[in-house]
Order: structure tokens, then sequence, then C-alpha cells
């Protein structure tokens, strides 16, 4: 239900009270309520975005190009899940190998995720060979927008409550616990109680709010936790194009014994990955390669290019009759970045309108990116070579000190990562604050490596994880 009277949020008795709407606070609440187990969502913004609410997303960034902080994130109901793409595909065994649990600890909650994105439980993830060194992966895509799919299952449920307009304040604590939090709503000041506090506010918010927390009690959290370190984003740009055979193309995938042999015709992406002993023996990151496809004749710029530094190459097209169709391939890359102490978020003397500081986030490529892209991407070209499949033309940004632009994915992770130890990590296992016995942090900033996935699936499944970790603890 949708709650507008203070005095209503004072009488209920809640289990848990979820700071954010999004994604992973919205699973969580989701999945506690198949349990009757009652739920507070606190959210700072209205059913819809305005210009009002925006304002207290502003944000500096220092270090390379990187996106507006403001346009990036949302504050409303559904949270940034009201911008998001749809794209989801797990991430790999091999991610997890820092992290303190494993991918089989998140498959157990497949089957809640793939409904809570409104994905075809019979529609599988697949990561299979491609070659030695590389491997072809799927993207499924959800067309959930949270804020429209669950407001009005919200409004009729016994055990969500929803706050719109309600904006987090304060932790209040007695050192190992959180007692209460005060907030904000209709220009009154409210505290509320709980048993557990879960802040789910985003990969930003989530490190802003804690740095706050502890700006003004230095004794709230273990000064040892690195909140707001080991920010990482995905870093995006296109490292390349080239010329495809389409029958070749199609002969390989039959010889590798593909079961997913792609049809330019009706589906123009495909994306590849680097094995993990690959990314071993080369000391890389992984990477995600992603294939966009159109047609192509000789009169176009890329065919003429290719003539002059492949000519035997196009020569055999002409001589080949069996050679009908060619294709532009225009290759991008989605990278996994380096968890970098140094990429950070930290707080800024600007604060906004109810006093809090808005954050500054420090966030910078390293040369290892840069090595990973090229020498994935030289991987690849090395097959289309030997198998004669088509030639590959790079971006000689990837050879020399060049600056390189990219898009970084919005994929907004770290800075409250998950570990085994205070000294590197901000949460454990079970997402719950290092020294605190009920405050948990959900969502993408507890994310201690990235992959190079897209982080909703893994975000949704973190969180059904959660909600059933805390119902175990209702006596």
């Amino acid at each position: 239900m949708i709650v507008e009277n203070l005095s209503e949020l004072k009488k209920n008795n809640f289990f848990a009270i979820i700071i954010g709407s999004g994604p992973a606070g919205m699973t969580t609440a989701l999945e506690l309520e198949r349990k009757k187990i009652k739920t507070l969502i606190i959210e700072a913004g209205d059913i819809e975005p305005n210009q009002n609410n925006q304002k207290f997303l502003k944000g500096e960034v220092i270090g390379d190009d990187y996106n507006d902080l403001s346009v990036t994130r949302l504050r409303q109901f559904g949270g940034t899940s009201n911008l998001w793409g749809g794209n989801c595909n797990p991430m790999n065994n091999e991610d997890f190998n820092l992290w303190p649990i494993k991918k089989k600890d998140l498959d157990e909650y497949e089957d809640v995720a793939k409904e809570i994105l409104s994905l075809d439980k019979k529609e599988s993830f697949y990561l299979e060979n491609f070659s030695k060194n590389l491997n072809i992966y799927n993207i499924v895509w959800s067309n959930v927008n949270f804020g429209e799919k669950y407001l009005n299952h919200v409004k009729k449920s016994k055990y969500i409550f929803l706050s719109l307009n309600t904006v987090f304040l304060n932790f209040n604590d007695n050192f190992r616990s959180i007692t209460s939090i005060d907030c904000f709503k209709n220009n009154q000041k409210i505290n509320l109680n709980s048993k557990f506090f879960i802040l789910s506010c985003g990969g930003i918010e989530n490190s802003r709010i804690l740095l706050w927390a502890q700006a003004k009690n230095k004794k709230i959290f273990d000064s040892k936790l690195p909140i707001g370190k080991y920010y990482m984003d995905h870093p995006y740009h296109n490292i390349g194009e080239g010329l495809v055979l389409y029958d070749k193309f199609i002969s390989y995938f039959k010889k590798i014994n593909s079961n997913n042999i792609p049809f330019l015709t009706c589906n123009n992406s495909i994306f590849l990955s680097a094995k993990n002993n690959f990314i071993k023996n080369k000391n890389i990151m992984n990477a995600g390669l992603y294939f966009a496809f159109q047609t192509i004749n000789e009169k176009n710029d890329l065919f003429k290019q290719i003539r002059c530094i492949a000519p035997n190459f196009i020569k055999n097209i002409y001589e080949n009759l069996n050679v009908k169709e060619k294709y532009k391939v225009s290759i991008s890359i989605q990278q996994e970045q380096e968890a970098n102490i140094e990429n950070k978020i930290s707080l800024s003397d600007q604060k906004d309108p109810f006093n809090m500081p808005y954050p500054i986030v420090y966030w910078k490529k390293s040369a290892l990116e840069k090595k990973s892209a090229r020498l994935i991407a030289e991987e690849l070209s090395k097959i289309f070579i030997d198998h004669d499949i088509g030639r590959i033309s790079l971006k000689e940004y990837l050879y020399n000190d060049d600056k390189y632009e990219v898009t970084a994915g919005n994929h907004q992770l770290g800075g409250t990562r998950m570990g085994e130890s205070s000294i590197d990590s901000v949460v454990d296992k079970n997402l719950k604050v290092h020294g605190k016995k009920n405050l948990f942090i959900n969502g993408s900033s507890v994310f201690r490596t990235a992959g190079h996935s897209h982080p909703t699936y893994t975000i949704v499944k973190l969180a059904a994880r959660l909600a059933d970790h805390l119902s175990k603890t209702r006596v």
C-alpha cells in the first residue's frame, strides 16, 4: 500500500525498512512479501521524475570523461531501472573468484530473477566454445520498468508499504546496531524503527549516504571500512571494423559444432568473451565483444581499404563465385574494469537542498584495460584470418598512447563491496555492513569485481538472496 499519513508509518511494526525502490530494493520487498513479511520502502522521489528531484543527483567527476551523474540516475519509484535498456546476462563462474560467494550461491535464485524481470523461464543463457581462447554467449532482453510493473502491485499489497517523497536523513545507532532512521516527509521530520534496515539507493548513493553518516558520527562505522573505494564501471568503446563473408562465417560455426549458429538476416548481434585461461595467461581483464552487422558493397570505403591492405583476400572473393553475401561488421567492447582503490566516491563541499554533500567520483581508465581490449581483439582477428572468415581493422589507439573516448556503461559498481574483512570490504557475504548487526547494503555497490556482464540480472539475484537470508532470522 502507498502510505501518505505519517501516523500510519509510526503505528506499523516493520520487519525491514528499505531505503530506495529500484531493482534491488523492490526485489527484496517482493521476496519478503512472498513469506508474508511486512516491509516499508521509503523513496525520496515520486511516481514520476521531476526536475526538482533531479537536483539531488548532481555530482562532480574527476579523472577521465564520464557521464553526467544527474542524467544517469533517477530519483523516482523504480529508481534508475526507468533508464535501463533491459540487457540481462549472468556473470561467469570465474567472475566470483575474489568474492566470498560463488556463482552457484546465486544460481538457485535464477527462477526468481526471471520472474521478477519477466523473462521466459524456458529461455536459457548460454556460454559455449567459439575458439581455444574465446567463448560465445548471449544476452536476454527484459522489458521491465520496475516503476511501471510494480506500482499497482504495491498499491494492493498487504505486506509492502511504500512512502513516496520521503527523504532519508540520518542513521541513529547504539554502536552495534542501527536503532532508527530519521526521514523527512510532508515538511516534517519523522523517526522510524525497524528490526532491519536495507540501504538500496544505487551504486553512488549507497556510498554517499554511508560517507555522510560517517562524517557526522565518526564512531558509527569501523574507520577501516573502505567506504566509497574500488568504484568501477564498464567502459564501452568501438575497437574496430571489418569485412565478413557470410558463408565462411556460418561454416565456421558448424565446424565448431555450435548449438547457436547466428542468422545475420534476423539477428545482427553476436557476443564473444575471453576464456579464463586466456585471461590468466595474458594477465588481462575480461570483456564482451559486440558485433553489429550490415550489408556492404564494393563502393563502401571499408571495402576499398581492405582491398589495399589484403588484396589477395579481395581477389579470392571475386574468383570464388560462391561468395554471395558480404557484411560490414562493427566491433565494440564492454570491458571489465580493474578494481582500483584510487577509483572512488567521496563527498564534495557543495551540498544538496537537505544539506547533504554531493558526491565526487574519481574515475580513470587504466593501461590494463587498453591492453586487454587489444589482445582480445587480436585473438579474434587471428581467427578471422586463419579460417578466412574475413578481415578486421583495429583502431590505432589500441597500439599507441593516444587518449580514447569511452561511453561508460552507466553501471555504477563498487564502493561498498563484499568481502570477508573490514580492511578491504564494507559488507559480508550476506550484505551486512561489517560491525553492524542489522544494516544491510543492496545493489550494484556491493560488487567486488565487475566482470563484463550487464549487472541488473545479478543485482536481482543478490537482492532475492538477501530476502531469503533475512527471512530465516524471523522468530
